[in-house]
């Protein structure tokens, strides 16, 4: 999706791009359900506002850093969650979940060491820092939303972001219609649009904020894996070492690997 939707921006500008690919996965959700029936409520208009800040941050600032280097920040993204639901959701996180997500986190900067970029810079770096936030608040507010309907909250949180990013558009606008730029715009929006968004919402209802979000770490894994195959090139031991420590991140968050071993102390009653 990152090297995709930098691509994209070759073409277009952000607000087009991102317009563009959320009204069509919100209308290719609508089709699917058969019926147009927009959610709106305080907590679906916030939920939208996040997504909109997450969206247009990210894009733009994918026009200053690699995608390599978007990737990494964005996967800041379980350090500002797990604080939000512990306020918003009243979901006291456990020490597993924390240390999860700081040892996955770190693996990903072991991993990202391996590709560095030299196009960074510092202001597409807090651009991207500040999209992993509002990316952990909308994640928030699925969780939050568990009870709506699936398919109409995501629908309808997918065009209502479209629409600001329409109406913005003409303020920075740029379109240029070839091949390239409509396959980018097809991948961002079916497979990057209401599979991924559809995907994050039931995982999120599923379990706590602090469990969910760590899964985010099995995407650099997943691709690295897909990549190797394709290739038939082995990841180097950095690459590998930040994998396994990504791996090990999500075991403890889902309480696969305890950080500590229960210790059963006899009580007075017991004496």
């Amino acid at each position: 999706m990152y090297q995709v939707a930098k691509d994209g921006l070759r073409y277009s500008s952000p607000f087009v791009l991102m317009g563009l690919r959320l009204l069509i996965a919100s209308s290719l959700m609508f089709g699917v359900a058969r019926r147009f029936r927009p959610i709106v409520n305080k907590d679906m208009i916030l939920l939208s506002l996040f997504t909109c800040l997450a969206t247009g941050l990210w894009a733009y600032g994918l026009e200053y850093v690699s995608p390599a280097d978007s990737a990494v920040l964005s996967y800041a993204m379980p350090l500002f969650s797990i604080p939000m639901a512990a306020v918003i959701l009243s979901e006291k996180p456990t020490g597993s979940e924390w240390g999860g997500a700081v040892v996955g986190f770190l693996g990903v900067l072991i991993y990202s060491l391996s590709f560095t970029s030299h196009s960074f810079t510092l202001f597409g770096g807090m651009l991207t820092l500040v999209n992993a936030f509002f990316y952990a608040m909308f994640t928030v507010y699925f969780r939050k939303l568990r009870k709506q309907e699936p398919m109409m909250t995501v629908a309808t949180q997918l065009l209502l972001v479209a629409l600001v990013f329409l109406v913005l558009a003409p303020l920075d606008y740029k379109l240029v219609i070839n091949s390239n730029f409509l396959f980018d715009l097809a991948y961002l929006s079916i497979l990057a649009g209401p599979v991924f968004f559809y995907l994050w919402n039931a995982l999120a209802r599923l379990q706590k904020i602090g469990k969910t979000t760590a899964f985010v770490y099995l995407t650099p894994v997943a691709a690295t894996v897909v990549q190797s195959v394709q290739t038939s090139v082995a990841p180097d031991i950095v690459s590998l070492s930040g994998l396994a420590m990504m791996l090990l991140g999500i075991s403890i968050s889902n309480g696969t690997i305890p950080l500590q071993k229960n210790v059963n102390r006899p009580s007075c009653w017991d004496v």
